[in-house]
């Protein structure tokens, strides 16, 4: 028995929102129904309703839902000035760190790139909405250690906005054609042995395109 009044009601509301932004990802606004994200968070559909007046309003919670784990689950590496005062290997250990912990949270949570490429198929008010709520954000803070990373040598000294579209299209990219690697392949693109290779070859990469810190 729940002791904290309202906790287990916040449980069943973050059921839906989990089976909502799932459904967002996969069908997109249109495509997902009420009845649809009752269904999939084991949920009655009065419950939904009751908690969301409509689905524009579930769609925003929703998303902000599974923002919010994204932010949980990233470490703040623009923050961390204490990165001016590592040794380059303890450098390259955070920047490897920081992809694995991307690719693995958009393996578990795939919904969050499902979501920005739904909608910025049909843009509109709702990718308006997630540009200035979350994606105006993300590219600031994005393009911002980029230009940290080059501060410090550990990236190329190229356009800090182009850098962070490829470093971001390598790690998602993984993501989204995984069924069609995993079928090509016979290889489970997912698995701990497989991200790591990723990981190893992205940063093999960025450190043969890099100045080494001697040089700086």
């Amino acid at each position: 028995m729940d002791k904290v009044p309202g906790l287990k009601t916040n449980k069943r509301r973050e059921k839906v929102l989990a089976a909502a932004a799932s459904l967002f990802g996969q069908q997109g606004f249109d495509g997902t129904s009420f009845s649809m994200v009752a269904k999939k968070s084991g949920e009655q559909k009065t419950f939904v309703q009751y908690h969301f007046e409509n689905k524009e309003v579930l769609w925003k919670a929703a998303v902000s839902y599974v923002w919010l784990q994204r932010n949980t689950a990233l470490p703040r590496y623009v923050e961390d000035m204490s990165l001016q005062r590592r040794d380059p290997e303890d450098r390259e250990t955070m920047i490897r760190d920081l992809c694995r912990t991307i690719l693995q949270f958009t393996f578990e949570h795939p919904e969050w790139v499902k979501i920005m490429f739904q909608e910025s198929s049909t843009p509109g008010p709702r990718l308006d909405w997630l540009i200035q709520e979350f994606i105006g954000t993300d590219f600031i803070e994005g393009k911002a250690m980029i230009e940290l990373g080059q501060h410090h040598g550990l990236l190329p000294e190229v356009n800090a906005m182009d850098l962070l579209h490829i470093l971001s299209g390598a790690l998602i990219y993984l993501v989204n054609v995984a069924p069609i690697t995993e079928r090509v392949l016979g290889i489970d693109p997912s698995s701990l042995a497989y991200r790591e290779q990723h990981v190893d070859s992205l940063v093999q990469i960025l450190s043969k395109a890099s100045p080494s810190p001697a040089s700086q």
